[in-house]
């Protein structure tokens, strides 16, 4: 997951279409106890040993391994850009607003919230799970999964299932001998009885700001002794959230009027190009690690669309992100910002544990160094510009 937020801000962008992928692996796992879709699509993920070939060949084949590429860096920039003059610019951003009921609404569903260890599980509570479904005594693909949470009354699972675990403690496990629904979706379980063996990490239970009280708190392990107390924490939640998003909103907007002002004459496709086999490396070792699938075979079952389909999208998206990034190089030419490949190789070697990679030299192979060194060139310019543009503030 932490690699995957690290590539997508990297982008500079939000590429809505590509955001469901993170947490998929759980959901997929579980489909099977849910719909039928899981072993409809466990189906086409073998990957063949020519694709896998193809894909290896792909990998080798970088847009910035050409002999005539140039990036970013290097680009005589005044030729592509004429940038507005941002100095004199003003934009508005908008101030989440705080109130009474978003404060409760936060309190309820994020700070009354907690782990049970003095009772077992019951309706209302989320449970933490792991479980392997059998039928006639073989584990079933699509039936297995780890750490899952179940909101236990949710009724998303096969009847019994969450009922089953009523009354079960964290730390013991139970079977559960049931049967899928005759008119289930999947005609290979309908009617069909099966066992889950079903083990209870944990419970999380959670309460109402209304009606909690201090003995329900002190279940739920909070460290909250009155209502006074959960309140004053919520509020200071909401507003520190208020001021991020302010702050994020400001952001975007500066960098949004001085591209759409600033006049971008030529965008090189051998740049966009590189933005999305970056891109593309990186959702296919995502599909291969989490589901054994390939590229193709994971556009056309997450997406249900083609790859040419995809490709045409991610030209677009891309296309938007390099635009967005020359705008930038050219403020901190006129900024004369300096950005060194040691910097760029130190800050990587601080990231890389953050992000969950081994060095610093594996995160910057894996996002692309023109990607992770846009990252740095964006963060120092948008600094920048907050200095020198106007913002003025909006209630939501």
């Amino acid at each position: 997951m932490k690699k995957r937020l690290v590539l997508i801000c990297m982008t500079g962008m939000m590429i809505a279409s590509i955001s469901a992928c993170g947490g998929k692996k759980t959901d997929k796992e579980a489909e099977v106890v849910e719909t039928s879709s899981a072993i409809e699509q466990k189906e086409t993920t073998t990957t063949t040993e020519e694709e896998s070939s193809d894909s290896a060949q792909t990998e080798m084949d970088r847009v910035s391994d050409r002999e005539d590429y140039v990036g970013f860096q290097d680009l005589d920039i005044d030729t592509y850009v004429t940038l507005a003059d941002y100095t004199k610019m003003k934009v508005t951003a908008t101030r989440p607003k705080v109130d009474e009921e978003g404060i409760e609404d936060y309190i309820n569903s994020r700070l009354l919230v907690g782990t049970i260890t003095s009772r077992p599980v019951k309706k209302g509570d989320i449970a933490d799970i792991d479980y392997v479904g059998k039928k006639d005594g073989v584990a079933f693909e699509g039936g297995t999964a780890s750490g899952y949470k179940l909101s236990i009354g949710s009724g998303g699972f096969i009847p019994g299932f969450e009922d089953g675990l009523i009354g079960v403690k964290a730390g013991e496990t139970v079977e559960l001998n049931l049967t899928f629904p005759e008119n289930y979706r999947n005609a290979a379980f309908a009617g069909e009885e099966v066992v889950f063996t079903v083990t209870v990490n944990s419970i999380e239970g959670s309460a109402e700001y209304a009606t909690v009280t201090p003995e329900e708190m002190a279940e739920m392990g909070l460290s909250y002794k009155t209502k006074e107390e959960v309140w004053e924490a919520g509020k200071r939640a909401m507003e520190e959230n208020a001021q991020e998003t302010y702050t994020a909103n400001a952001k975007s907007a500066v960098v949004r009027k001085i591209v759409e002002e600033s006049t971008v004459q030529s965008i090189p496709e051998y740049l966009i190009e590189e933005e999305a086999q970056n891109y593309n490396r990186y959702i296919e070792s995502l599909a291969k690690s989490m589901y054994n699938m390939d590229l193709e075979t994971f556009v056309e079952s997450a997406y249900g669309v083609t790859m040419e389909q995809y490709n045409a999208q991610m030209n677009e998206m891309f296309t938007d992100t390099v635009k967005q990034y020359l705008v930038m190089e050219a403020v901190a030419r006129a900024e004369k910002m300096e950005i060194t490949e040691e910097m760029i190789t130190e800050n990587a070697n601080e990231e890389a544990t953050e992000y969950g990679y081994a060095s610093g030299e594996e995160l910057i192979n894996d996002v692309g160094f023109a990607t992770y060194r846009m990252s740095m060139v964006q963060n120092m310019v948008i600094e920048r510009l907050m200095e020198l543009v106007t913002v003025e503030e909006e209630e939501e």
